[in-house]
Order: structure tokens, then sequence, then C-alpha cells
């Protein structure tokens, strides 16, 4: 188990040194500059008053410190005779050990007193601040010290006292039989995670052994280990039930925010604007304050101290209303006591374009393909003229070599760099930390990217039973998007056409292009999207917030605390985009006047929260009670304006001012919103003997957002939860370290609507005017009934450790029902309004969860270890009622004519669910689709009153697998990602194949795999047929996919004497790469409006 190892030499010479000294060797000329105190005290007053003046500590019973003394109150006389003339005569003695420790004891107790002095450090020999060090037995139970700054203590001990015991928060209890020994060296071993003791919330903790829910929790380490771009990312490479939803749009855009769910789709998407965020978002706590998405992304991520993943009602029915979606808690790195520690974090980081999954044509292709398409022939002898010259034309270029790569003209292999900085230190009283960050990420198209610039001060300060904390933090970002505009242009032009002319100068316009067949066939110009990135072209948008989070702790007794926060926060947006009259996307309009565009956008943002919470604990022999209640306010007020002015003859007349008119059917916008909250809570834990447990929590929460007769909502949790490993008929089986059964039920809320949904909205006239005044008309009906979307989660877990904790497993099965959806509920005409907003529509959500690990082997004696982990999740969700309004959603969801599936919602099925007509294939005589009517007739024609629910775009199993090894200061870690069993409609083979515009470039299975003549076995329709396919289940596919996530390699340099010599704490170096690869069953173009990249980092870790 625990094991006490040698540390180095020169901490063994120090500790074999510290020897007792008789009290003679005291320095009889010091003496004390203190004012007269009096003739009463006490020891403790007395002893104290030395200490504040010298370098002296005093080591004694509590059973003494208010014993009263007669002291004549001179202290101008050497410290030696103090203590004579003030303790002797009370029966007391004292006696130095070192340099200036003193032991003062009753006589009768003073027998072969002894100092014990040792240095605590973890498993990588780095010291233990705050490990608290206890006499096991012994004469003096109560004993106890605590290791410095530096990992040393010391200890007065009695001639029984042989065993001390080594406690620390996250790492494992240890103890040490002393024998004769009066120095000793200690490692403690740190769990398998440093949460295994406590739950953090966000508000309050839990013992995590007491505690009935469903939370996850990962440390700086855990994060770093599966990527170091943010905490995103790396969350999502941890735990399963924190989706990042795949984008095959936006790809690796640095400036697009993921889409994320926790344990599945809560909310319907937004039809029609009335969200603030994403329905389905979780709610981001960071330092006991909601914050943004946005922020958290931005956050440095070695600030970080841990992050906890709230899943189930046990565990975020505190946050009532906002909790539906999950809570993810960020606790950053609190200020550390002792001398100021320097740690520097820098990253080298390259964004490198990943293309493999685009599979188009080369130049002498593509013209094959225009062939056989019949894009060169025309009955009308004049216009084959034309076309054959064009033909030629194109052919001479193919012969001469053109063949351009398009995709590479806006790429580039990006690189940043990011620099963090962190100060802290300080005293038993006052701690700081001061951290600093510059991020700079260069994107994988030319001219975009992300900069962060920021900073945070922490401040605590304790004085008797208070505690104060304050943290300022504060942050500028910049995106910057491409000049070039989507990376689709680029994909869709023809590599026969250069981007240069013949001097070697961008062109504008790419090349001239037959126009559709027909007999006003015509010759269309193709852009050059280069041309763009040219001409001035801008587009940004940045933001600076400011927040500062104070709090105050008042420990009343040992059992009962208070606990007062308050937070405000200001962020001013902008952004900013100009297009010069120059650019591609004014080249057809006529009017010169209204050619060139700037659009600008600014908005600010005022939060305020304040809190009060109030802990009590207590245990009564095999007792333990907690309780926590508190009482919360906020308000969060924010607005915008915009304008878009067009109008710029000039590229260099980029000042908005300069434009010529606001654009044409547009005028200046803007909107303000404010909600305002105020709730309380109550919440208790209680266990028997570390077996049985309970929680409860019930919360109310008053918001504005809410119609008159719901302002007021209600949210209660309960779990139960039983330790069967504490149970003796268990424990003899010798088998089960751990073995936990939990359940839980509870109620949470969605808020996340805009602020004015329950009201009645107006707008005013603005073209006219009657008396001077603007008239005004409802466009929004009230609905005073207008409430929360209410979400019942039950969850029922199992948490196991085997084989002394090294195989570790939990497993986690839930159900929720999301009742009161917000939805449109149509009217008839004579109601004057097509629709007004109400609570309709059931989802359910039912899946499990889970994570497995082992640790094949652990040498403490060495540091080597090898670890494997396995997660794995599987979500369901069906739609259980819907409104009238949703019904009408889908039946205009129908009249859409288009290659993509639509969505829409029907009773009993998934929301992730592909509709599309049942296909029977190409029919081989004519090369035409052949459907399956819901009659079970066939027919040529499509019709969306065919449509079947054709496949789940949800896969059916997903999770990821990896390990973390370490040898000889080496460490290696790589996590991989699966998913398997769900669908995917291939948009690529409908828009790059099928529907192909033979106009652009394409697939080169346009070429290989279309049908022909009559006769051919093809998958693909006419190569001639330029009708448009409409959604069909020729192309909804299985998807299963493999993926390296993150591979990591890193070296302790600190391991080396020369690089401990030189004052370094911690020195390491390290690689790491994150979206390695991606195996998949379906071949789809990935990032079509920015392309997916493969990131490499190179790491420096330094502490001194």
């Amino acid at each position: 188990m625990h094991r006490l190892i040698a540390k180095r030499a020169l901490v063994h010479l120090a500790l074999a040194s510290c020897v007792s000294i008789p009290i003679p060797q005291l320095v009889k000329a010091t003496t004390l500059q203190v004012r007269d105190m009096g003739q009463k005290m006490t020891v403790e007053q007395l002893l104290k008053r030395i200490e504040q003046e010298t370098t002296y500590r005093f080591v004694y019973e509590k059973d003494i410190a208010d014993q009263p003394i007669l002291f004549d109150g001179n202290f101008q006389r050497p410290i030696q005779e103090i203590l004579n003339e003030s303790l002797t005569k009370e029966g007391l003695i004292f006696q130095l050990f070192g340099k200036n420790l003193i032991s003062v004891r009753l006589k009768n107790q003073a027998a072969q007193e002894r100092v014990v002095h040792g240095y605590v450090t973890n498993e990588d020999a780095k010291p233990l601040v705050g490990v608290s060090v206890q006499v096991k037995g012994g004469k003096r139970p109560d004993t106890n010290a605590v290791t410095d700054s530096q990992g040393f203590f010391t200890i007065v001990l009695g001639d029984d006292d042989q065993v001390l015991r080594f406690s620390y928060v996250g790492y494992e209890d240890y103890e040490v039989k002393l024998s004769n020994k009066n120095s000793i060296a200690v490692t403690l071993v740190s769990k398998a995670k440093d949460i295994e003791e406590v739950v953090v919330n966000g508000i309050f903790t839990r013992k995590k052994e007491s505690f009935t829910g469903a939370t996850s929790s990962f440390t700086q380490e855990e994060i770093l280990k599966v990527g170091n771009q943010n905490v995103i990312k790396s969350l999502s490479n941890l735990d399963p039930s924190f989706q990042l939803l795949p984008n095959l749009a936006i790809g690796s855009d640095p400036n697009q925010l993921p889409d994320i769910q926790l344990r599945g789709q809560t909310g319907l998407p937004d039809l029609s604007g009335e969200y603030r965020t994403n329905p389905n978002l979780p709610l981001f706590i960071l330092d006991g304050f909601e914050t943004t998405l946005q922020k958290v992304v931005d956050l440095d991520v070695y600030r970080v101290s841990r992050i906890t993943l709230l899943k189930d009602a046990a565990s975020k029915a505190i946050y009532g209303s906002r909790a539906a979606n999950g809570v993810v808690v960020i606790e950053t790195i609190k200020p550390t006591q002792g001398k100021m520690n320097v740690s520097y974090n820098s990253n080298i980081n390259i964004e490198a374009p990943d293309l493999r999954s685009y599979n188009l044509v080369n130049g002498r292709e593509k013209l094959e393909v225009e062939r056989l398409a019949g894009f060169y022939a025309d009955a009308d002898p004049l216009q084959q003229l034309r076309l054959t010259r064009a033909y030629n034309e194109n052919l001479k270029a193919v012969e001469s070599g053109v063949n351009t790569d398009w995709l590479a003209q806006p790429l580039r292999n990006g690189i940043g760099h990011r620099h963090s900085l962190r100060l802290d230190g300080g005293d038993d009283y006052f701690q700081y930390g001061v951290d600093l960050l510059y991020n700079n990420i260069a994107g994988a198209m030319k001219g975009s990217g992300r900069s962060v610039v920021g900073g945070a001060i922490s401040l605590s300060y304790r004085y008797q039973n208070f505690a104060f904390n304050n943290i300022l933090t504060i942050n500028h970002n910049k995106s910057t998007n491409s000049p070039y505009g989507e990376f689709s242009l680029f994909a869709r032009l023809n590599p026969y056409v250069s981007p240069y002319d013949s001097r070697g100068n961008i062109q504008k316009v790419a090349n001239f292009y037959p126009g559709e067949a027909g007999s006003s066939r015509q010759l269309t110009n193709i852009y050059n999207p280069l041309w763009n990135g040219t001409i001035g072209t801008r587009d940004f948008s940045r933001y600076t917030d400011i927040t500062n989070n104070f709090s105050v702790d008042w420990r009343l007794t040992k059992d009962l605390r208070i606990n007062g926060r308050a937070s405000i926060t200001k962020q001013d947006n902008e952004t900013d985009r100009f297009l010069p009259a120059e650019h591609t996307s004014f080249a057809d309009v006529a009017d010169p006047l209204r050619r060139g565009s700037y659009s600008k956008g600014n908005g600010k943002l005022l939060d305020f929260v304040g809190n009060v919470n109030v802990s009590y604990l207590k245990q009564i022999n095999q007792h333990y009670i907690t309780g926590n209640a508190g009482w919360d306010l906020s308000s969060n007020s924010n607005e915008r304006l915009g304008y878009i002015v067009e109008g710029f003859m000039n590229e260099n007349l980029s000042f908005p001012s300069l434009g010529l008119q606001y654009q044409e059917g547009s005028k200046l916008s803007g909107a303000e919103s404010l909600v305002r909250d105020m709730g309380g809570f109550l919440s208790a834990n209680y266990s028997y003997d570390d077996r049985y447990l309970a929680d409860f929590s019930y919360r109310l929460t008053a918001s504005s957002q809410f119609g008159d007769n719901e302002r007021v909502g209600r949210f209660w949790s309960a779990g139960l939860g039983w330790n069967l490993h504490r149970e003796s008929f268990v424990g003899q089986l010798g088998l089960f370290d751990e073995l936990k059964l939990r359940s839980s039920l509870g109620f949470t809320g969605s808020q996340n609507f805009n602020s004015f949904l329950s009201m009645t909205t107006f707008n005013y006239f603005q073209d006219n005017t009657y008396l001077v005044n603007n008239g005004a008309y409802v466009i929004a009906m009230a609905n005073p009934d207008l409430r929360w979307q209410r979400k019942k989660d039950l969850n029922v877990g199992l948490d196991m450790k085997v084989f002394q904790s090294r195989t570790s497993l939990t497993v986690d099965y839930y159900q929720s029902h999301t009742d009161g959806l917000l939805s449109d509920v149509s009217l008839p005409p004579s109601a004057g309004f097509n629709s007004f907003k109400a609570n309709l529509g059931k989802v359910k959500n039912e899946g499990i969860e889970g994570r497995i690990s082992h640790r094949i082997f652990n040498n403490r004696t060495t540091g080597n270890y090898l670890n494997v982990y396995a997660t794995f999740a599987s979500n369901k969700n069906t739609l259980l009622e819907i409104s009238n309004g949703l019904e009408t959603f889908n039946e205009k969801q129908d009249e859409i004519i288009g290659n993509t599936p639509v969505v829409r919602y029907v009773e009993g099925q998934s929301l992730n669910t592909i509709w599309a007509v049942q296909s029977l294939g190409i029919d081989p005589s004519t090369g035409r689709e052949l459907y399956l009517k819901k009659d079970g007739t066939q027919t040529y024609v499509w019709s969306a009153a065919d449509q079947i629910a054709a496949g789940n775009d949800l896969p059916r199993y997903y999770g990821n697998v990896g390990l973390d090894y370490r040898v000889h200061g080496w460490q290696f870690n790589v996590g991989f990602g699966y998913r398997f069993g769900g669908q995917m409609y291939n948009q690529t083979l409908l828009e790059k194949v099928e529907n192909a515009n033979i106009l652009y470039n394409v697939d080169r299975r346009v070429l290989l795999d279309r049908w022909r003549q009559a006769g051919d076995m093809s998958f693909f329709k006419d190569i001639a047929n330029s009708d448009l396919t409409q959604p069909s289940t020729r192309f909804v596919e299985k998807l299963n996919e493999f993926s390296m996530t993150s591979v990591g390699f890193t070296y302790e340099l600190d391991r080396l004497a020369s690089v401990r010599a030189a004052g370094f704490k911690r020195l390491r170096v390290g690689l790491n790469s994150n979206n390695v690869f991606v195996a998949s069953s379906v071949r789809i173009e990935r990032g079509t409006e920015y392309p997916f990249a493969r990131t490499y980092s190179f790491t420096l870790q330094a502490m001194f």
C-alpha cells in the first residue's frame, strides 16, 4: 500500500541535523520591544505576543492555553528570563527544538519529548502544501501539524507517539510508524481522480461517498491529456454524455461556437427566433457564477482547476429553472500560500488543413464530364460554333498543363501561439494570484483567426472566522474571418482554369462558361474568390469583457457557515464587415451607386448576480447531516444596434459615414432585453454510517420572462443511495473496494428564451405619422400562462471498484420527460394573428452511459504506470406530443423543393429523424429513379406525401477509448472516439454527383458511376439528366465512425538534477495532436464552408 521512500540527500542531511537543544542555548541578547500588556494574561496570550515579535514558534496543548499566569509586564529582557518568570512558577516547563521551536508542557507531562521533522511530496516529487499531519494514538492524539510552502513540517511528540497519519484532499491517507526515527520523507499517492472526496456543484460541496447524484469530474491534468485547445473540445473527449454535435459545414472554423448537448435534446430547434441561445445548451458556471459559452471557449485551460458535469436531478436541481440541459461547473486555480510561485505555459499550435474527404476530378476529367453531359452540344449551328470554340480553349489549357488545385488556394498551415503566466503566493492570512494570457489562433484559411488577450487577479484574505475572496477578470477577444469567403466557393471552381492572368496577377473573372442548355444559351461569368482578398475586404468581430466576482465566507462555528457572493459583468461587442465595390458579390449589381457595403453592429451587456448561502454540517456518532439554504437574485440586460450602409466607390473609403445610403430596403435596427430572476433553495443530505444515503433539494424561482400567471417555478429532487461495500456481508467477500447503488428523481426547467414572449408586443409605424405622432400595431399576442419548459429526470446508477481499486466502473441509466415545449399555436385568420407562443409539446429522452478504467500496473517507486479506459453512451429521443403550430410547420416544410431532407415533427418519432421517399433505385432502361408510394404502387414522380422515417442521425452507441502511459519521465496519451448504429443523409452524393451542376467542379463519381445508356446498372441517374433529385432513401447511409481524437507525448525535464538545481519546480515539454484522422463508412465531403484541420501543438510548462 503506502510507502515511505527516501528523498534527496540534501533533505536527509537537513532532517538528520534537527536535534533537541537545551534551553540555555537561547540567545540571551534577544529582547522584546513591546508595550506593557499588564500583569493578567493567559499562556496563549503571552506566547502569541512573543511569536509576533520574534521568529520563535511555540507548541503547546489546548489544556494549558487558557491557564492564567502572573507576569510583571516587563518585556525589556531576554526571552529565557520572560519564560522563566511567567511559566516555571506556574508548573510549566519549556524546551527548545531546532533553532526556533519551543515546546511548553506541564512538568508531569514532559517525559522524554522529541521533535520529528519531515518532508511531504506527491508522486512527481513536488512538495505538497497544507498536508495535515496528526498523531494516531499515543498520549496526545490532538497534536498535529501542517506542511509549509516547501512541503516541510515539524511536530513535537511524546515518548509513546509512534504513528503519524498524513491526509490531503485528492490523495490517499498515509500512516507512518516512526520507531526511533526523528526525520522522515513521505510520498502521498494521488487517488484515481482528484474528485474522489468531494463533489462541487458551484454553490457548495458534498462528500462524494454520501452523494446520490450522477456527476463526472475532471482535473486540469486529465483535460490537458486529451487536448490543450479549449476545455470544450477536451470535455467531449472525456465524457460521452457531453456531445459536440457534428457540423460538416463549419469544420475547424475558430470563430464558430460548437453546438453542445448534454444527455440529448430537450427542446425544439429555433423555428422562429424565440430562443436567445441554443435551446439545448447546458448551463455554464464559472467560479460560482453563470457564464457564456463564448467565454468558456476563450478560457485559458491552464487556469482551470477542475470541471464537473452535473447530469441528473439530484446534482443540478439547485439551479432549478436553468438546469434542464445539464450544468457544467468550472473551477479556476485558487491562490496558494507560501513563497511566490511563477508558472509559465507556452504552446506553438499548427492548424493543418485536412482535405482527405474531397474527391474532385482533375482538369482533363472535368472536361470529359462536360462533354458526356452534352455541355458543348447545341442544335443551333451558330451556338455550336461558340461552344466548340469554348471547348477547344479549355482543352488547350488542359494540354498546356493547367490543373489548378483550387482547394489549396485559400489555405495555409496556420501557426499560432499561446502564452500564459501565473504568479501566486501569500501567507496564512493573505494570498494572491495573477494570471496573464495571450492566445493567437491562426486558422487554416488565410486571414482567419482568433486572438484573446486577458488577465485575472485573485485576492484572498482571512481574518479570524472570515474569508474574503475577489477575482477580477478582463478579456479582449477579436475574431477575424477570411476575406476570401466560404471555402465552397473554391471547391466548385474548375481545375482547367488558372486564377492568374498572363502577367501573373490575380484575375477577377476566372472564366466564361456556357450557360444552361437550351435555345437561349448564353455565356456566364464565373468569378475568382481569390480576388476578394486583394481589395481591402474586412470581416471581424470583437468583445471586451470585465467581470468582478466577490465573496465573503463567515464560519460561525465549525458546523455552520454563511457565504455571500456578488458578481457584475460588463461586456461590449462589435461586428464590422466591409465589402468594397469591386467585391465579386456586387458583380451583377447594375447600379454602381449601390456597390460596396459596410455592416456595423454594436452591443452592450450588463449582468448582476448576488446570492447568500448558509451551510450546516454535523456528525453525530454514525449520523452525518448536511444542510444548505440559499437566496439569489440576478439581472441581465443587453442591447444591440446595427445597420448596413452601401455605396462605397473606393476601397480606401472604408468608414460607415462615407457610404451613400442605407442598404436598399433596410434601416437602422436594434433590440433590447431585460430579464430579472429571484429565487431560493433548500438542500439536505443525510447518511447513516456512510452506508445509507439520502438527498433532497427544493427550489423556487420567479422570473420576468414568463406570464403573469406563471411567474414562479417550483423544482425539486430526491435521491437515495446505498454503499454496499460498507456492509459486512459484502466486505467479507474481499472483492469490492467500492460498490454503490444510487437513484434520483426530480424536476428542473429551461428558460433560454427571449424576454418578451409572454407579453403583447407592438411595433411602430415609422413611415407615416399622424399629428407628429407614430402609430403602433400589435405584432405578437400575450400569453399570461407561458411558463418554463419543465423536465423530469430519473436516474439509476452504479459505482464499483475492484482489485484494490485498480478497476473502476460507473454506469447510469436515465430517462427524462420534457413537458411544456415552447412552440407556436396556430390561430384562425379572424384572430388577427397567425399564431402565438404556448407550452405545448413533450419530448422523452432515454439512455445509458458509463465509464470503465483499469490500471494495468502502477510502480510507486519509479512512478511508472499504464491506465486504459473506455466510455460508452446511448441516447434515444421521442417526440410524444406536438402543437397544431408544428403541424402547420410540417405542411410548410413539405412545400419546400430541394435536395436536402427537411425537418419535420411527428408524434412517436425522433427529433433527429431523416425524412425521405422510399427509393427502388435507378431504372436501368431509362436512367430515372423509381419510387415506392405509401399505397405500395411504383412511380417516377416524387411526392412529399410519400415521405417515411428513413433513418436517425443519432448514433446507437458512441464514446471514447484510450490509454495513459508513463515510464521514466515520459508520458504517452492517446484517445479515440467511436460512433456506431446511426444514419446520415449523404449530401455530397446529391450536390457533387447526382444533382451536380456541371458548370462547376464535381465529385469523381460523376465520371465513373453515373448512368449513361440503357442497360447500365447504376446507383446514380442519367448523367445528362439535370432535374432536381429530392430527398430519397437512396442517399440514407449507415454511419459508423472511428477517429483518433488526440495523441500526446510529454517529457518531464524536472527529473534531471541540473534542472532542479536551476530552480525549476516543474519543467516539461510535449507534443500533442488533435483530430488526427476519421475513418467513416460514409464517403462525404467534410468542411464545406470552412475546412477541417488537424491540430499539432508543441508545449512547454515551467514552474519556478
